[in-house]
């Protein structure tokens, strides 16, 4: 039996942080370490977590 998510959602727009190795979503500015593929983590206003939680069922 596997432990990794069903869904993971790293489809979304990034951009890089200035001064950083770190990537963070295009829209709600959250790094993608935070996100973790899941589109709940996202914030709530997001554009990319308003489009996609309107087709499935957040865990």
């Amino acid at each position: 039996m596997s432990s990794y998510p069903k869904n993971i959602y790293n489809d979304y727009p990034q951009e890089k942080v200035d001064g950083s190795n770190e990537y963070r979503c295009q829209f709600c500015k959250l790094l993608t370490s935070e996100i973790n593929g899941k589109i709940g983590n996202h914030a709530l206003n997001c554009q990319y977590r308003r489009q996609h939680t309107y087709f499935e069922i957040e865990d």
